[in-house]
């Protein structure tokens, strides 16, 4: 089976999960410890998928993008909440995240409607270069999230509350925030 038809299979299994479920998998990826059913990587792009549309967000499963019979691009999901257009970039790392991942999603954005915003979820936490890029590269228009922020809004069902505060920051303030709770000063 291709990639591609894994991933019918791999939306049913999380369209089957509930708040619940979703932690109980939150919670094997922040130790380190994946199901064997799901490739490094795919789970969190579905688990966080889907706790955005438990939240009450529509989504785009993730897909690849075509020209001519090359691929251009693979978008690990979109979220659509409150008029806001959203592609997804999810890293399940151990090391921070690097600068590669804002460029590559910053790329990503160019090639879509003004617009079009992007967020970058992580299960541990974004490398200082690559937080600095995304302050160095206006417009603020990817929102950063780190792993222990995106676990408490997982745990308080809260993303797309964090999602609208980063947006507001970003708008309001001309910069991206890492904390979507608001925990830290501003």
């Amino acid at each position: 089976m291709t990639d591609e038809g894994r991933g019918g299979e791999y939306q049913r299994r999380v369209l089957a999960l509930e708040h619940e479920g979703l932690l109980a998998l939150w919670q094997g990826l922040r130790a380190g410890v994946s199901p064997p059913e799901w490739p490094a990587g795919v789970l969190l792009e579905y688990l966080l998928l889907r706790a955005f549309q438990l939240e009450g967000a529509e989504v785009t499963w993730p897909y690849r993008v075509y020209r001519n019979g090359v691929l251009l691009e693979q978008i690990d999901g979109v979220v659509y909440f409150d008029g806001v257009s959203c592609l997804v970039e999810c890293k399940d790392m151990t090391s921070p995240v690097d600068a590669l991942a804002i460029v590559k999603l910053k790329s990503q954005i160019l090639r879509r409607p003004r617009t079009t915003i992007g967020a970058l979820l992580c299960t541990g936490k974004i490398s200082e270069p690559a937080s600095s890029l995304v302050e160095m590269l206006p417009p603020p228009d990817v929102l950063l999230w780190e792993g222990e922020e995106l676990g408490q809004a997982l745990r308080e069902h809260r993303l797309l509350e964090g999602m609208r505060r980063k947006l507001r920051h970003a708008v309001e303030m001309g910069f991206a925030e890492v904390d979507p709770l608001g925990r830290r000063n501003e």
